[in-house]
């Protein structure tokens, strides 16, 4: 047997498509030359993150479209070299096709969102955002669905649509530092100006704390069991910032155990009536 004759073996057929060893190699060599080519784009990406020139987030995205223009570009190439015509299959197809597209739209939603997500660039990887209340880091936006990490590092799949159709916050697009704040109740009878000066102490103090714009103590309400207190503050510690709470308040608690400062605790009275019942 020559080369001639093998190349054009036939190895196996469908219907009137037919299958040689010259189709196979074409399709193998289509693919490797996808494969080579997308490894190709992704060096000169990292290229141009790497010189300052784009944005990661930003070379991210365009390379995900590449990526997926790419294949589908190699399997309708690898379609024509059977000798079968794309347009004469989809035609042909068109039932099948409205059948699938019915089951699957909730698919096809979410590869549209992709896209969206993708060319927009409404939520980056990297991005905080808080989805629901859970305040999670963007590790991975593919073309069906997104990765975030929660602060417990747990990484949970969210559909593209849930970040396209629903509200969603943005804290890392905020062209301000943003703000943040701790309530703290005082007992009565507390110096409100000196709670408001260890408040002020203890957020300056913190080194996730900005400078400016400086925080700021407001006395926001005569509560119930005592004066109630809000310190505000700025922070760019977006993924961190419960922890960055949680230490301000051990602060907090400490300085109010120097200065004998009580906070206000929910107390409860109870009163016995006794009753003198005469038989």
């Amino acid at each position: 047997m020559n080369l001639k004759n093998f190349i054009e073996f036939e190895l196996f057929s469908i219907g009137t498509i037919h299958f040689r060893v010259i189709n196979i190699l074409l399709i193998l060599l289509i693919f490797a030359i996808v494969r080579l080519s997308i490894y190709a784009i992704k060096k000169y990406f990292d290229r141009l993150v790497s010189n300052g020139k784009i944005e990661s987030g930003k070379a991210h995205a365009l390379y995900q479209i590449i990526v997926y223009l790419a294949y589908v570009i190699g399997i309708v190439l690898a379609i024509e070299t059977t000798g079968a015509k794309i347009t004469v299959l989809l035609a042909g197809s068109t039932a099948i096709l409205v059948g699938i597209g019915l089951g699957l739209q909730d698919f096809f939603k979410d590869l549209v969102a992709g896209l969206i997500l993708l060319s927009e660039r409404s939520v980056a990887i990297g991005d905080v955002i808080e989805v629901n209340g859970m305040v999670c880091k963007v590790s991975e936006i593919g073309l069906r669905a997104t990765i975030v990490n929660t602060l417990d590092d747990i990484a949970v799949v969210i559909p593209n649509t849930r970040l396209t159709n629903f509200p969603i916050i943005n804290w890392s697009q905020n062209q301000k530092p943003t703000r943040f704040n701790i309530t703290v109740t005082a007992e009565f009878g507390s110096d409100a100006q000196l709670v408001e000066k260890l408040l002020l102490q203890a957020a300056s103090t913190h080194k996730d704390v900005l400078k400016k714009p400086h925080p700021r103590v407001m006395l926001n309400d005569f509560g119930t069991r005592g004066f109630v207190f809000d310190l505000y503050f700025y922070s760019n510690n977006l993924f961190g910032i419960p922890m960055v709470k949680s230490q301000i308040r051990m602060e907090i608690e400490k300085l109010f155990r120097d200065k004998n400062l009580r906070f206000a605790i929910p107390q409860n009275e109870v009163f016995l009536h006794s009753s003198n019942t005469k038989q």
